[in-house]
């Protein structure tokens, strides 16, 4: 028989919504490229769950309405599309393959304004619904916040199916005239956000120029009620989302003939942050880079700046790193490195880059360097 609902992706964004359908009583298939994430998620390893998912229920579906494997997709009602915009035509060719009239096919993807419209839509049969709906999720914060969600299709038809399906498995609902502005919503939420980030990395330099704490001028400037939203400086915003989402919304004025000057200029700020603080760190001896994940609280290293700062180093002195949500951390070049344990003798310098709640480098017993903030700012001994 087949299932109700398949999730194409079993990532930070998949692996949730296979979750929620399965928790409202729906059969789920989960369908991933990987054997080594089917392999994790089938044993339920820690860490499993990406920080999105409560392991405990995780195994408690995986015995009953929720199965997940690698291979071919099975047809369902619904297929949910949750990868990455870069494998996006290929889970649709595959959902395509197996598609029938009425069943619907939402997208997840976060996708450069148009790519649905443009590209998606033509490879999949006009008598299946089409909807957008991109996740909105933020990996790493505990409990995992509902938020609504932007959603969009093509016909009146599809919009309702779409609406319908994503009630049914507890999701709030924001509808919109069309699929171009579900994508833009989602590139201009994260483009905001990477602006920001990068504005408070420029306050960050220059407060620490001015031997200001920029702390101290963010705490001053939250105190007011309007017209301002705090952003934190950091050593430059890493995922496969946020910095990305900022690349699709220059590209997309690019493409319609003029120059997003602020968002480009953010982006180099951005681009700019790990290359800054490797150049400014002075260690003649052994670093040790604690904290290799892009952000707190996860164990995804895609475009993390704490891995750029790592290689830069590379080329100058030792490096080594500690990160209790990364074992294993394969490098551009190949190399692969894994975390090493906090023991005295590791490093002649630890470099703070990613401040995991659950992560104490003070027995190493070296200097600690914290530049989590962006700047070098703080140097202690542990």
């Amino acid at each position: 028989m087949d299932p109700d609902v398949v999730v194409v992706g079993l990532g930070y964004t998949g692996l949730p919504m296979a979750v929620a359908a399965a928790r409202h009583g729906l059969t789920v298939v989960g369908v991933d490229h990987s054997p080594a994430r089917v392999a994790e998620l089938v044993a339920v390893r820690p860490g499993a769950g990406r920080t999105t998912v409560p392991e405990n229920e995780l195994a408690s579906l995986l015995t009953g309405p929720l199965s997940v494997r690698t291979g071919s997709v099975p047809a369902a009602k619904v297929h949910l599309l949750c990868v990455p915009s870069r494998d996006l035509l290929s889970a649709v060719d595959l959902v395509s393959a197996v598609a029938r009239k009425g069943d619907l096919v939402i997208v997840q993807s976060t996708c450069p304004p148009g790519m649905v419209d443009e590209v998606v839509l033509p490879r999949i049969t006009a008598d299946v619904h089409v909807a957008h709906s991109p996740v909105r999720i933020n990996p790493g914060k505990e409990p995992v916040v509902d938020v609504p969600r932007v959603v969009a299709s093509p016909s009146p038809e599809g919009l309702a199916a779409a609406i319908r399906f994503l009630r049914s498995v507890g999701q709030a609902v924001v509808p919109v005239g069309s699929i171009r502005v579900a994508e833009l919503t989602k590139v201009f939420e994260n483009t905001f956000r990477l602006v920001n980030i990068s504005l408070a990395n420029e306050l960050a330099t220059v407060c620490d120029r001015s031997n200001v704490d920029v702390r101290e001028v963010l705490a001053a400037a939250g105190t007011k009620p309007y017209g301002y939203l705090r952003h934190e400086p950091g050593p430059g915003a890493g995922g496969d989302c946020v910095p990305v989402c900022a690349e699709f919304f220059a590209a997309a004025a690019r493409r319609h003939g003029f120059a997003a000057s602020t968002v480009e200029a953010a982006i180099a700020v951005n681009d700019s942050m790990p290359t800054s603080i490797a150049r400014r760190l002075t260690c003649n001896g052994r670093v040790l880079v604690a904290g290799v994940a892009y952000k707190p609280g996860v164990g995804d290293v895609r475009r993390s700046a704490a891995v750029r700062i790592l290689d830069e180093l590379r080329a100058r002195t030792e490096v080594s790193y500690h990160d209790p949500h990364v074992p294993r951390l394969a490098l551009p070049d190949g190399t692969v490195l894994y975390s090493q344990p906090v023991r005295p003798g590791r490093a002649d310098m630890v470099l703070l880059v990613t401040k995991h709640e659950d992560m104490d480098v003070t027995g190493f017993e070296a200097p600690v360097v914290d530049c989590s903030a962006g700047s070098i700012v703080e140097d202690r001994h542990g």
